[in-house]
């Protein structure tokens, strides 16, 4: 019998009606198609919010793949609740979402269990929102693929360097297609003003692909992001893989979408590319 992760926040981040979904998602796509054509794209950086807030900014990415061929997709998400090792891979056949099921990759999973700190995610302590959040959109503008996907519960700069070189090592002589999708959201709960300020010291350093200014913002606190592990580890297989080319596609916050703007959460997205 097929071993079947179900969807967990169907209906509370995006619709869980199918028809529902993909009307949603197709008119975010319709209202953010990028500028340019990116034709080899490497990864997609992406904001993981419910979609009423981050909707239009994740279809900034996902357009930038929009009908492109990808044998395989890595997601590699934090994890906002604890998980038992470092890092975590959801260990099933496929990963239901209301638009169908996704094949995972078992060949991939299989050697990613054989490193040391990373473990199956056998349960969390709340459903996890952010990976879940990137499969529709996946599944949308792309065709069939196989899902590798990816939880980070040590953010730290030295666990992204060891993600990225373990990642690495298993695609050497791997002949298929590749995509990664880096899932995160930026400040949380100031005000607009000082949010933006965090925000764009952040996306700044993310733009220029400095890594060690990125970590240095993180660690002193002058910027935020609840996925900085999995942006860090986007920027070393960059690195790695001779990507020097990103761009920022879309920011915004929570405030421009409720007109509150007390405590808000930032948006990006972005797309790295050859």
């Amino acid at each position: 019998m097929d071993r079947i992760k179900k969807p967990m926040v169907a209906g509370q981040f995006y619709p869980a009606n199918a028809d529902a979904l993909t009307k949603n998602i197709e008119n975010y796509l319709e209202n953010a198609k990028p500028n340019k054509d990116y034709g080899n794209v490497f990864g997609i950086i992406s904001p993981h919010a419910g979609y009423p807030f981050s909707g239009r900014t994740a279809a900034c990415a996902f357009n930038c793949i929009r009908d492109k061929k990808y044998d395989t997709v890595f997601v590699i998400a934090p994890s906002h609740s604890f998980i038992s090792s470092p890092i975590g891979i959801y260990d099933y056949d496929y990963y239901k979402t209301p638009l169908g099921l996704i094949p995972i990759e078992q060949n991939i999973i299989d050697l990613l269990f054989e490193v040391e700190d990373i473990g199956d995610i056998k349960f969390g302590i709340r459903p996890e929102n952010s990976l879940e959040t990137q499969l529709p959109f996946l599944q949308t503008v792309l065709d069939e693929f196989q899902l590798v996907p990816i939880l980070i519960r040590d953010q730290s700069l030295r666990t992204a360097e060891k993600l990225a070189t373990i990642i690495q090592n298993i695609l050497s002589g791997y002949d298929k297609k590749v995509l990664f999708v880096f899932s995160t959201d930026l400040s949380h709960f100031h005000s607009a003003q000082t949010a933006e300020k965090l925000d764009r010291r952040l996306i700044k350093s993310i733009e220029e692909m400095n890594l060690q200014k990125l970590d240095k913002l993180i660690q002193s606190g002058d910027g935020e992001a609840c996925g900085f592990g999995c942006v860090e580890t986007g920027l070393v297989l960059a690195e790695k893989y001779g990507i020097n080319k990103i761009d920022i596609l879309d920011y915004t916050h929570s405030g421009k979408i409720i007109d509150d703007n007390s405590r808000v959460v930032g948006y990006v997205s972005a797309v790295l590319y050859e």
